[in-house]
């Protein structure tokens, strides 16, 4: 089956902020659709944003010179041929000719990547996951983790929390649905609590809570609590995992952090997460350092890699060679993924097969402008990636993955699915 059009229109993410909308429709006149979200903290390494840049229109942020690469650029290249990702996204890369893909911004090449990734799945009959594993060379697939973020922090959340993310894990769960009521349980009962304390509730950029907090370990107290007094602790084990962000309070010239209005040094931060791991049930630490301070990140997986995920965002940006270069340094066990950083799908199933074949987990991401695309679920399904971050337990474009997550478990446990 043929593309027969190719477009793209200027659309709104969950902050209110323009993004782009790529869609394509094959001979059957049946139209596949892909949006892109955009970061609130973005790593200097991720792909190139085109943004307009029109002081007049949209503060600046408009994407009508994306649109116009799409539609003037690349759909010539596309109608009257068989949707096909792997070779259109290299042809892209190709086209575009610069390392941080500049010339035609990696939000524009991944909307298109992501639409066309659909429409072959769609054109093939497939799942978008059966085909990402078909991609992958994988002879199966499986449903992560999810990592629910129940208290916004950082630049997510003005509460006075440095830490980004406060997530819990249910991994005792025996499936995603049990982990999704868990959470939404925890979750609830950790809103009542802080009414009874006399929190003023708010919900932050991924739909955990944004409350005033007078330190970290308050939250995390709180979360703890809310775990025993709802008694899902008693149907399933739960841990904890932390997005530090630390890239938002990092001084790169000086290598020092801004922490809670005191200047800190690597190894004075590091003891604050040696405590923190001791006194609270945590799992996954995240970003705990600047990007580009190596040292602190080969002392944090040295102390504390056997006992904790120490996840690269920043650092990595779903960059493979990035991600091979920290593994030889031996500076974290673990990569978050997120398809809009590196700006294609063949680059993202590139990092995440690397990490597979030398023992790091990976974690499929959301981010803070989002929309209510769910292609990142298809994505940790089909590469069976092991985890998935995708907010927390409301605001429609964090739900609408979790609710994807559920369609597709009901498909494999019906037996709808078999991987070809």
């Amino acid at each position: 089956m043929k593309i027969t059009s190719v477009s793209a229109r200027e659309i709104f993410d969950s902050q209110g902020f323009p993004t782009i909308e790529c869609e394509i429709v094959l001979e059957d006149s049946v139209p596949v659709v892909a949006s892109v979200p955009t970061g609130t903290s973005r790593s200097p390494f991720e792909a190139f944003d085109l943004r307009d840049n029109d002081s007049n229109r949209l503060m600046g942020r408009g994407v009508q010179k994306a649109i116009q690469i799409i539609e003037g650029e690349l759909a010539p290249l596309l109608v009257g041929r068989k949707p096909d990702v792997v070779e259109f996204d290299l042809k892209m890369i190709e086209m575009d000719g610069t390392p941080d893909k500049s010339r035609f911004g990696g939000n524009t090449m991944i909307a298109v990547s992501m639409a066309l990734c659909k429409a072959q799945a769609y054109a093939h009959e497939l799942h978008v996951y059966e085909l990402i594993a078909q991609l992958c060379d994988f002879e199966s697939v499986s449903l992560p983790f999810p990592m629910f973020n129940i208290i916004n922090g950082g630049v997510h959340a003005n509460t006075g929390l440095q830490i980004q993310e406060f997530m819990i894990v249910p991994t005792g769960a025996s499936s995603f649905r049990t982990s999704l009521e868990l959470a939404t349980i925890v979750f609830h009962t950790l809103g009542d609590l802080l009414k009874k304390q006399g929190k003023l509730l708010g919900i932050g950029a991924e739909g955990g809570y944004a409350v005033s907090f007078s330190h970290e370990r308050e939250a995390l107290d709180i979360i703890m609590e809310a775990i025993n007094f709802s008694g899902v602790d008693k149907e399933g084990d739960f841990v904890l995992a932390l997005d530090v962000a630390s890239s938002q309070f990092y001084d790169s010239r000086k290598k020092v952090y801004n922490w809670h209005d005191k200047v800190i040094s690597s190894q004075e931060l590091m003891q604050e997460y040696v405590s923190l791991a001791s006194h609270y049930p945590l799992y996954s630490l995240e970003d705990a350092f600047g990007f580009d301070d190596y040292e602190a990140w080969h002392m944090l997986t040295e102390t504390l890699g056997e006992k904790l995920q120490i996840v690269g965002d920043d650092i990595f940006a779903t960059n493979a060679n990035r991600i091979a270069q920290a593994m030889e340094k031996g500076l974290a066990n673990a990569a978050i993924i997120k398809p809009n950083q590196i700006g294609t799908v063949i680059e993202t199933l590139q990092a995440i097969k690397l990490c597979k074949e030398h023992g790091f987990n990976t974690i499929i991401s959301h981010r803070s402008c989002e929309t209510n695309d769910t292609f990142i679920v298809d994505l940790a399904v089909g590469t069976s990636a092991g985890q998935i971050k995708a907010g927390g337990c409301s605001r429609g474009e964090r739900m609408a993955k979790y609710n994807e997550m559920l369609r597709i478990e009901d498909n494999l446990v019906l037996g709808v699915f078999e991987l070809k």
